[in-house]
């Protein structure tokens, strides 16, 4: 395989990425660590409740993917501090009482973070684009704060108190589109929401389909409780590319009332949905990998990659099928979502002959299907406004 076509596909530096939430996300900072359980969320308090009532509107303003700290200072074990302990074990690439790896990974592809921290994303999957893309979280956060995309985590509980300890707090989550202009990165902003994730696709009246119902706050750290499936999209090029992170965990210190800082995104991405999900991409990035064998390889790649259950727990004697994931964030807070932005139009896939392509069912003969055998429809799920 070419190196090329995994930067390319994954788009990091090559293309826009942008994100698209379902719910949950957590900080590595923010969690506390045991010796048993490594780096974890904290628990929630037993009480009391939230008195405050205030909603407030925190946009996505950096993202970090694992090749930096969190003060964008690259190096090769950045992602090491983002994620959290998802599977309760402390592994190295010596574990044994681990799920199996795939055929031809190596052993240290399970090997944990710092304190436990499962990230394999950031571990076995980034190396592939650094030399294509050596700033992806620099890069990205630059299309950030130039308006191209946003994440809204509309929060209703939170105090002025940077030491805040309290249950019952509520909130949802938006995809912002193209800002008009360039954002201030304060209450000013009216940043256009993607109606892919409104209950009413033509108000914000409705709310999101994202809610966060049972979110606590410890000491500053928001929780959104009860971990969920996340949606994440990343547009390459113009196209969708949609993963869905399992179990995933949302957090975020909120020690200043304009900020939300030391966020991560942690979860589980299944394996095999991921490739799907890469091969309903592939043939618009380069049409090569309208071929089976040029887009086996990739998957095999990911498959590697491979240090978890779908599920989000890990034992010996299974075989393992979800890759850890753990991104960082920081977020500002700007004005309530008001505006909603035009619905995404569905691209066609160039590797079907109707969109003027190749025969996507050309085959390797290695059980893949093609490339083209999905068609590629953005789902409107990214954020960067195309």
């Amino acid at each position: 395989m070419k190196l090329s076509y995994a930067a390319t596909l994954l788009g990091l530096g090559l293309g826009t990425l942008g994100l698209a939430l379902g719910q949950g996300c957590s900080s590595s900072s923010s969690g506390g660590t045991t010796a048993n359980t490594g780096t974890v969320p904290p628990p929630a308090p037993s009480g009391p409740m939230t008195t405050s009532t205030t909603a407030e509107n925190f946009a996505l303003h950096q993202i970090f993917l694992g090749d930096t700290d969190r003060n964008q200072v690259p190096g090769p074990n950045a992602w090491k501090n983002f994620g959290y302990n998802l599977d309760g074990k402390i592994t190295t690439a010596s574990s044994t009482d681990v799920c199996t790896l795939a055929q031809g990974a190596a052993k240290s592809a399970q090997a944990d973070g710092t304190n436990g921290i499962d990230n394999s994303f950031g571990e076995n999957i980034l190396p592939i684009l650094l030399p294509f893309a050596a700033t992806p979280s620099k890069t990205i956060s630059g299309d950030i704060d130039k308006g191209a995309f946003t994440i809204m985590f509309d929060v209703v509980g939170l105090s002025s108190d940077p030491a805040q300890t309290a249950t019952g707090l509520t909130g949802q989550l938006f995809a912002g589109a193209k800002f008009n202009g360039m954002p201030t990165w304060s209450p000013a902003d009216d940043w256009p929401v993607r109606p892919e994730l409104l209950k009413d696709m033509m108000t914000i009246a409705g709310g999101s389909t994202i809610k966060f119902g049972s979110a606590y706050v410890v000491n500053g750290t928001w929780v959104n409780g009860t971990p969920a499936d996340v949606t994440l999209s990343l547009s390459i090029q113009g196209h969708s590319l949609n993963i869905t992170v399992h179990q995933a965990i949302v957090t975020f210190d909120h020690t200043a009332p304009d900020k939300a800082t030391n966020g991560t995104v942690a979860g589980v991405i299944q394996t095999e949905e991921l490739i799907t999900s890469l091969k309903a991409v592939a043939g618009n990035i380069t049409k090569s990998l309208c071929m089976g064998t040029a887009f086996d390889s990739i998957a095999q790649q990911i498959r590697q990659a491979s240090d978890i259950m779908h599920d989000g727990t890990n034992s010996a004697g299974q075989a393992c099928d979800g890759i850890s994931i753990g991104i960082g964030f920081n977020a500002d807070h700007i004005g309530d979502p008001k505006t909603v932005a035009p619905a995404t139009v569905a691209s066609c896939d160039p590797c079907s002959p109707t969109c003027g392509g190749a025969d996507a069912g050309v085959d390797s003969g290695s059980g893949d299907s093609g490339v083209g055998d999905t068609g590629v429809a953005d789902t409107g799920s990214d954020a960067t406004g195309d």
